[in-house]
């Protein structure tokens, strides 16, 4: 107390000063001295009284900028431009500042905040710290969340939210995307066929239309589009018009087949389309040689499975398919089997040995044109073996007549003993087939790098990897009917033995139904071939006969077929030998029923899977159907493996598949 009221250290040494001066004054006059300490002292209390007023003043004034400074902190948590939530362990809303309830005006204390973000995962976040993306009321927002830990129990802890706007951010990254440049190739597929018989000026005209066609419906779009070559182009579109043709399902193909023509041949065009990847755009522009290139491979896999449809590469590498309504047009023209027969002989004779393989599960198309080839390997002198799968039951009779004759006796091997021939220099065929898991020996294709893919089925995306030679024609009959005009342009002096004739001459057979369906001049052309050099119809009429026990399942399956919607399905019973070629026989039967546009029949494969033989009379598009399921085939005749389903959920798997094709057809305008 007594050194409070004598101040600081400083005002005491001064008052000892004046107290010596004072003791020295008093021995000379004690008056004097005694009216200087009355002064002292009253100088000295209206100073303390000076200095606590002022002391007073200054912690005003301090208590007065502390209450300031808590206003602004409490303001400026209220109103940051982010958003603050906090929320318990049962997702209830505790605490918001007013951005936060500025941005979502409907919100309320104790409000759950899965009601207002259905997609948070409030189990996945508890107790971490990171962020997400979240969209609300069609804004995106950048959402840090941090895990507030109390003292008090796991009950009382808490995870707050910070909520950024960035969607102004977002949607200049939407609009930068849709104009990312989207690179395609379009080319008139029939120009030649559809135009022979006309006249020249019929010719231009159509040309005209055709050409107005695609221009114009590009242009429309702001496209940039080049010409060249008359019937090729070259288009660069935004993704916001790219967008609108795939919502479209690319209309452009109906209504290139929708212009006039004097014969009445719908013009058709095929497309092949790249677009630049999401992820790409977000680590910089790809390369635009990729993206031509894609576009161009895109062109060729369209062509390779028909024409008529557009063929697109878009994100993670995947291929999507539109159109392909119509049927592939038989050329009539011969030129690229004789430069395919020339190329196949080069390089033949440049090849140690020859291996040859078809398909799994053999069929006698595929078995009659590997036939075929091994005739062309064998008279160039070079060593030929036709590699065969494990399961040919479907095709026995015809192996049988085939091992009967001493030259052949020794022709087929199997896929071990293939592996094992296989050189540098071994030239591999493979026939009736251009899928690299659905070959005899897939093995074989990595034993070799010299392979030949012939094939008349439409190209699939997971087609067999640089193949020397690609020789598939969509609208020929059977990979026997190319083999068999390869054989003629091979060499002049071409003699095909009785057993090869027949087995080429079997293949065209089946895959035409007896010439019923997919048959062209060129088919009849080279069935008349196969007859002059020997083939023998009694035979082939003999591996197709049924004994009794045949008959009578077949004539079950019939009677068990169900018919819904113009659409027949039926199962092949347990243990039948033969199954996939009885049940397909047995789809062709169901054909014969006016009311039926479609069939499918089921059988069960030794590997556990389903297999589904289906059959069209032209209306439904049974390719597109099984390509739907991972198969393939024709517009008339496809084919597909079903792994892990028993015959009911094939069937139920086959009617949605036949509700998305009908889906994409309807949606195109």
């Amino acid at each position: 107390m007594f050194k409070k009221l004598l101040g600081s250290r400083f005002e005491r040494y001064y008052l000892l000063v004046i107290s010596l001066l004072l003791l020295i004054i008093a021995v000379y006059n004690w008056v004097v001295a005694a009216l200087a300490v009355i002064l002292i002292i009253g100088a000295f209390f209206l100073s303390r009284k000076d200095s606590n007023e002022r002391n007073r003043e200054i912690s005003r004034f301090f208590d007065a900028i502390s209450r300031s400074v808590d206003q602004a902190t409490t303001y400026a948590v209220q109103n940051l431009p982010i958003g603050i939530a906090i929320i318990d362990s049962e997702s209830a809303l505790c605490w918001s500042n007013s951005v936060f309830m500025d941005w979502l005006a409907a919100v309320d204390d104790g409000q759950k905040m899965s009601q207002i973000m259905p997609n948070l995962n409030l189990d996945k976040v508890w107790g971490k710290s990171g962020y997400f993306f979240e969209t609300i009321n069609d804004r995106y927002y950048r959402v840090v969340y941090k895990y507030l830990q109390t003292d008090a129990s796991e009950d009382d802890n808490y995870l707050i939210l910070y909520f950024e706007d960035i969607t102004d951010t977002e949607r200049q990254k939407e609009n930068a995307l849709q104009t990312m440049p989207v690179f395609a190739e379009i080319v008139i597929d029939n120009m030649e066929e559809v135009g022979k018989g006309m006249s020249a000026v019929q010719q231009a005209t159509l040309w005209t239309d055709v050409n107005n066609c695609i221009v114009g419906e590009m242009t429309a779009l702001g496209c940039y589009i080049h010409v060249y070559g008359n019937e090729n182009y070259f288009v660069c579109l935004t993704r916001k018009a790219f967008e609108g043709l795939k919502k479209n399902h690319f209309a452009i193909l109906d209504k290139i087949r929708a212009i006039h023509t004097v014969n009445r041949i719908p013009v058709t065009v095929s497309m092949g389309v790249a677009a630049v990847p999401e992820e790409t755009f977000t680590r910089g522009l790809s390369d635009f040689n990729e993206l031509a290139d894609k576009a161009h491979a895109g062109v060729d896999l369209a062509l390779g499975r028909g024409g008529d449809q557009v063929v697109v590469y878009e994100e993670s590498g995947e291929v999507h398919f539109f159109g392909g309504k119509t049927q592939s047009l038989e050329k009539n023209t011969r030129v690229r089997a004789r430069i395919v027969a020339q190329a196949l002989h080069e390089l033949i004779d440049t090849s140690e040995n020859v291996l040859v393989m078809g398909h799994e599960r053999e069929d006698y198309d595929c078995i009659g044109s590997a036939i075929g080839v091994a005739h062309m390997a064998r008279i160039a002198g070079k060593s030929v073996h036709i590699v065969a799968s494990k399961e040919t039951d479907a095709i026995q009779p015809l192996l049988d007549k085939v091992s009967e004759v001493e030259l052949f006796r020794n022709l087929l091997i199997t896929p071990e003993t293939a592996e094992m021939m296989c050189t540098e220099k071994t030239l591999l065929f493979i026939t009736d087939t251009h899928r690299a898991d659905m070959t005899a020996a897939p093995k074989l294709l990595e034993k070799t790098k010299r392979r030949v893919v012939i094939d008349h089925h439409r190209r699939s995306s997971d087609f067999i990897k640089k193949p020397l030679l690609t020789y598939t024609e969509t609208s020929s009959s059977s990979t026997s009917e190319l083999v068999t005009e390869l054989i003629q342009y091979f060499r002049d002096d071409v003699e095909l033995e009785k057993v090869e004739a027949t087995a080429l001459y079997a293949g065209i057979v089946v895959d035409t139904k007896s010439f019923a369906v997919q048959t062209g001049v060129r088919t009849f052309d080279a069935a008349a071939y196969l007859r002059r050099s020997g083939a023998d119809p009694t035979i082939v009429r003999g591996l197709f006969s049924s004994d009794f026990a045949l008959v009578k399942t077949k004539a079950q399956m019939l009677a068990d077929a169900v018919i819904m919607d113009s659409i027949a399905m039926t199962n092949c019973p347990p243990g039948v030998e033969n199954a996939p070629v009885v049940s397909a026989q047995v789809a062709d039967m169901l054909l014969g029923i006016n009311t039926v546009e479609a069939s499918f029949a089921f059988y069960a494969l030794s590997d556990g899977n389903l297999g589904v033989s289906a059959r069209s009379q032209g209306n439904i598009n049974v390719q597109l159907v099984m390509e739907e399921l991972g198969g393939g085939g024709h517009r008339t005749v496809a084919g597909a493996q079903l792994k892990g389903l028993s015959p009911t959920e094939g069937q139920a798997a086959v009617r949605k598949a036949l509700q998305q094709v009908a889906e994409k057809e309807s949606t195109t305008i």
